[in-house]
Parts: structure tokens; sequence; C-alpha cells
């Protein structure tokens, strides 16, 4: 009989599994949607906003704004905080319902004041990536990549949707809409339906720093910088520095592409860029549990800065410019997130349990100062050179990811996480 009741409870485990992880990727397709929805009516919005302006003047002064808005996500460090002190699951139902109520403020903005507040909130939202953790505590060790990596082509469905919304609907609000539809309701089916993770739990009946509740951050970053792999999670604070910086061509790309190309043939590249997306999670997913995450990285950061020259070079060619574009925004788009979810994959099996999500949101604050910054030095060589100089420049420091990663960085493949200290 005992045997029974454990068949039926793996059975009822498994099955559990199968919905998080069918629930996991409607939550991806909100994150992907609300991160990319905005970046393909870029021309729109700052056309609206700085009609006394053009072309590179407007687009310079828009990125300001925008980096006034990516503070937002410095304040993601405190969320992933919380996620090690009042658990994963309050985190995840608190950012999914925020990606909602921001993106229906974004509707409603009259000004790029207003604008930029807004922005600000969902910066706050949905860059937290409180699901990564959720998929890398619940999965199989050598199972990991595969399982994230699955989530996420589910989650370019909220990519591949983008081209089609900005294709019927008028207003540049109207890309919103779909956030708030899906946002909210899936924020209280999460909030009914999930469990904490398994990891948690167990750190949370045995571990007496969760009682201490003064002290738990400050044990946390020590906890985090005495641990046998401290060396190994600052390089990887520094790979996301420049992983941030280069979150200019997903933000601001569109722009660059609508003074060469009409908004049908844009809307083409996003889609090639969405199933380029579903091709690179697609090998990360089945490559990374095998041969190791680091192989990857070094494949992943020299196709990044060869797909942006192919873009730049691209776009002035006479003849085949758009397949040219298609070609590098497709590799660019595989190379950047496949390089960027593998860097989150490490990072948390890296980590001590207890500190994991106060670590993965030290590494989301550092990226996020690199966007930050990336935008207002990008702001400054645009009004110059134009927003191609800038791609060029920061796509070249891939090339440091590629050393750091060959001189600094260890295998994680397969890595035990209760095991980490």
């Amino acid at each position: 009989m005992s045997e029974i009741k454990k068949e039926i409870g793996k059975r009822q485990i498994f099955s559990y599994f199968k919905y998080m992880i069918f629930i996991l990727i409607f939550v991806e397709i909100l994150d992907t949607y609300t991160t990319n929805n905005l970046n393909v009516v870029v021309s729109e919005i700052s056309a609206e906003f700085f009609p006394d302006l053009s072309g590179d003047a407007a687009i310079s002064l828009f990125q300001i704004f925008v980096a006034i808005g990516t503070l937002g996500m410095y304040f993601v460090f405190l969320n992933q905080y919380l996620a090690d002190r009042v658990g994963r699951k309050f985190l995840l139902v608190f950012t999914v319902f925020g990606m909602g109520i921001a993106s229906l403020f974004i509707n409603f903005s009259t000004n790029i004041i207003v604008y930029t507040v807004f922005l600000f909130l969902l910066y706050f939202f949905f860059n937290t990536d409180i699901w990564v953790i959720y998929i890398n505590e619940e999965s199989p060790s050598d199972k990991r990549a595969f399982y994230t990596n699955f989530v996420l082509i589910g989650g370019v469905i909220g990519a591949l949707l983008i081209p089609v919304f900005h294709d019927i609907i008028i207003n540049w609000r109207g890309m919103t809409y779909f956030a708030i539809i899906l946002g909210i309701p899936l924020s209280i089916i999460i909030f009914f339906t999930f469990k904490e993770t398994s990891k948690y739990l167990e750190i949370k009946e045995d571990n007496s720093l969760l009682t201490q509740k003064p002290k738990m951050f400050k044990e946390n970053i020590k906890k985090i910088f005495k641990s046998s792999r401290r060396k190994e999670f600052i390089v990887i604070l520094i790979i996301s520095l420049i992983i941030g910086l280069n979150n200019l061509f997903i933000l601001v790309g569109e722009d660059f592409l609508s003074d060469s190309f009409t908004k049908e043939d844009v809307d083409t590249v996003v889609w090639v860029m969405g199933i380029a997306s579903i091709i690179g999670y697609f090998i990360t997913g089945v490559t990374a549990d095998r041969i190791g995450r680091r192989v990857l990285c070094y494949l992943y950061s020299i196709l990044f800065p060869v797909s942006i020259l192919i873009i730049v070079l691209g776009v002035n060619f006479s003849e085949g410019a758009l397949t040219m574009v298609m070609i590098g925004a497709g590799l660019a788009n595989l190379s950047y997130w496949g390089l960027r979810i593998l860097i989150s994959i490490m990072a948390l099996e890296i980590i001590p349990t207890q500190s994991r999500g106060t670590g993965a949101g030290l590494k989301t604050l550092v990226s996020s100062v690199g966007i930050t910054v990336g935008l207002i030095i990008s702001s400054i060589i645009t009004f110059s050179q134009g927003l191609a100089v800038s791609f060029t420049i920061f796509s070249l420091l891939f090339i440091a990811v590629f050393f750091l990663v060959l001189v600094f960085l260890k295998e994680t493949k397969g890595v035990d996480l209760s095991k980490i200290e």
C-alpha cells in the first residue's frame, strides 16, 4: 500500500510540475511581450512627444527619458531580496500583476513625463524574471537548462504577437492592451493555484537566517561573497554589465531600421527575430545540459558583434538590404538572449539557496546599470554620429565576454543546488 501511495505522490508531483511549466509559459509570454512591445513603436512615441524635433535629435532625447525609466529596474534588487524573505510565489504574483497594471498606466500617458513615470513602473516589474528561479529550484539538475529554454520557447509567442498587433493597431497605445488583458487575470490564477518552491521550503524550515529579518539582507550578501565561487560571481556581474549595455539594440533598434525600411519591413524583421529566438532557445535548451554552458557562451559572445556589423553594414546595401538585416537581426536576437539566459542560469548555479534571490537581484541590478549607462552614452553618440556607431561600439565588448568566460568561469552543468556553499 505504501508503494502505491508513493507512486500516486510522484504522479501528483509530476502533474503539478507540468501545470507549473504551462503557466510559466504564459508568464514568459507576458514578460517577453512587455519587454519588447514598446520597442517597435519607438519612432511613433518619439514623434508624438517631440513633434518639433526630427531624426537623430528626437531619438537622442528619447533615449534620455528611457534611461530615466530604466531606473525602475534598480529596485528589482529589492524584489528579488524579498523572494528570499517572503518566498518565490509572492514575488511571482506581485510582478505578473504589476506588468498588467503598469501597462494600463502607460496607456494613459499624455506626455513624455507621464510616460517615463509609468515606464519606470513597468521596468520595476518585468525585469525580475522570478520564474527562472522557479524553474531552477523545481527542475531535475540535469534538465534545468532544458526546462528554462522550453519556457522561453513558449514565451516567444509574446514576441511573435508584437508584429501582429503592430500591424492591426493604429495607435501605439494599443500595444499595451494584450499585457493588460493577460497580466491581471494570470496573477490571480497563480495566487490560487501555485505552490512555493521545494528548495525555498527546505531552507525556510532548516535555516535560521530566515528568522533574522533585520540581518538577512546583509547575511545574504556576505554569504554570496564568502562562497567558494565568489570570483566567478563577480565575473558574471561584469558580463551582466556588458549585456546591459548592449540592450540598446533591443530598445531602439526599431528607430534605426525605420529610417531605411517601411513599417511592414520592420514588422517582418521582428518576426524573424522571434523565430530566431525559438531556434536559439531550442539549441540552448538541448545542448546546454549536454555539452555545458561555457561552449555556448563562447559561441554567442562572438556571434553577437558579427551580427550587429551585418545589420549596420546591411542597411546601406543597394540590393538585398532587407535580407541582410533580417539575417543580422535574427542572429543578434538569438545570441543576445541566448547569452543572457545562460549567464542567468550559471549565476543561479553558483549562489547558495538562501541567497539565490538576492544574488539574482544583484546580477539584474548590475545589468540594469548597464542599460541606463548605455542609453545615456548612446544619446551623446547618436546626436553626433548616429545609432549605428553606438551599436557597433557596444557590441565589440562581447569579445571581452569570450575571454572572461574562458579564463574565469567554471562549468556549472549538473551542479546540485542544495550543496552550494
